[in-house]
């Protein structure tokens, strides 16, 4: 009998409009039985509506199943939305956004994002590509393909954007960018609409344009879960040499392109090239090297060649062209694109460089 009492709650939950137990035949409840408290029901092929389902309660399941699907909303979500909106399923649609909103709301003040994915986006002549940065709460969302599918949407919509042609963007400025996806949507509707769905703190952070005019933009991604994410995501922009046409030659400049991208995922370098340290940064390195023990006591002129030599090393370190190469350490990165690029009769030279890492630089909440 608890079996069946708990089946009635049930029925009459799942069917709105269905007045009480009357409205379900009660040969449905003798199939239900408990073994050590758990519900079982045997096949129900006699389960019948004693009141007409023109009465409502099949539209209203109807209704139920559609916002279901279209918004992946909690079904107690979907069924109260649709009550408070009198059933209409456009209503209902902004009902749950603003409670997805609200929710989204809370949720950024007490927790922290820190997992999520990079994504990335180019053009079909490869001279224009975007990353942008989308962050979750935990490593098992980032597998979830709506997740996926947002992080692909935004970088897509930064691609299409209006942006320049080196730009960092922040997140709040790709919220407002429109989406490829259903009817349009902005970046941050579709945010919406997924951590509705997903019940995480979701963030677009940040995002990179980047454009060439005489050249290529290639990309790479580390690590990709699915088509155009992943947790590393890198782009390069290779340009010609004045008065030379890449033209056909476009997919094997982007194939080396491809190779230095790698390389910047790999080796995460900081700066371009020497002339694009900062002053502050250098001066802060030799006063670091100045301050190594024993150092003081040399002669000024020792200490100086001592500071110029490290200081050497540091710059091979960050800066770019500098590095040895990740397939070829025998070459710096800058000798490497200048030798595939006389294989091809061009003079290639890196121009930019972008690097995203998922969650580089956000310090976790701790008390979470």
């Amino acid at each position: 009998m608890a079996a069946v009492r708990v089946f009635r709650r049930l029925a009459t939950k799942a069917l709105p409009g269905v007045g009480g137990w009357s409205g379900v035949n009660e040969s449905v409840a003798s199939r239900a039985r408990s073994v050590q408290g758990v519900l079982l029901l045997r096949p129900l092929d006699g389960f019948v509506l004693e009141r007409s389902l023109a009465s409502g309660a099949g539209s209203n399941l109807q209704l139920i199943k559609q916002l279901r699907e279209e918004s992946s909303a909690p079904v107690t979500e979907v069924k109260a939305a649709l009550e408070e909106s009198g059933w209409d399923i456009e209503k209902a649609h902004i009902v749950l956004r603003k409670r997805g909103i609200a929710q989204a709301e809370k949720k950024k003040s007490k927790r922290t994002a820190t997992e999520g994915l990079v994504g990335v986006a180019t053009n079909e002549s490869g001279t224009r590509a975007a990353l942008v940065e989308v962050n979750c709460e935990t490593d098992f969302v980032s597998r979830n393909e709506s997740f996926q599918n947002l992080a692909g949407q935004a970088a897509r919509a930064l691609l299409a954007s209006p942006h320049g042609s080196v730009a960092t963007v922040p997140g709040s400025d790709i919220l407002a960018l429109g989406t490829d996806g259903d009817k349009g949507a902005t970046v941050e509707e579709a945010l919406t609409n997924v951590g509705l769905a997903i019940r995480e703190k979701l963030e677009v952070r940040r995002g990179q344009i980047m454009e060439s005019e005489n050249g290529v933009v290639a990309t790479y991604l580390h690590m990709s879960q699915a088509p155009s994410v992943g947790s590393i995501g890198s782009l390069v922009r290779l340009e010609a040499g004045d008065g030379e046409q890449i033209g056909d030659k476009t997919p094997e400049v982007l194939a080396v392109g491809k190779k230095v991208a790698m390389h910047v995922a790999a080796a995460s370098p900081q700066y371009l090239c020497e002339n694009s340290v900062p002053t502050e940064a250098l001066e802060a390195e030799k006063e670091v090297l100045r301050n190594l023990p024993g150092v003081a006591e040399k002669p000024a002129n020792i200490v100086e060649k001592m500071i110029t030599g490290r200081l050497n090393k540091f710059l091979k370190q960050v800066t770019l062209v500098s590095q040895p190469f990740v397939m070829d350490d025998s070459v710096s990165v800058k000798a490497f694109v200048e030798k595939e690029g006389k294989k091809l009769g061009l003079n290639l030279t890196i121009k930019s460089f972008g690097r995203f890492k998922v969650g580089e630089g956000i310090a976790a909440d701790k008390e979470e």
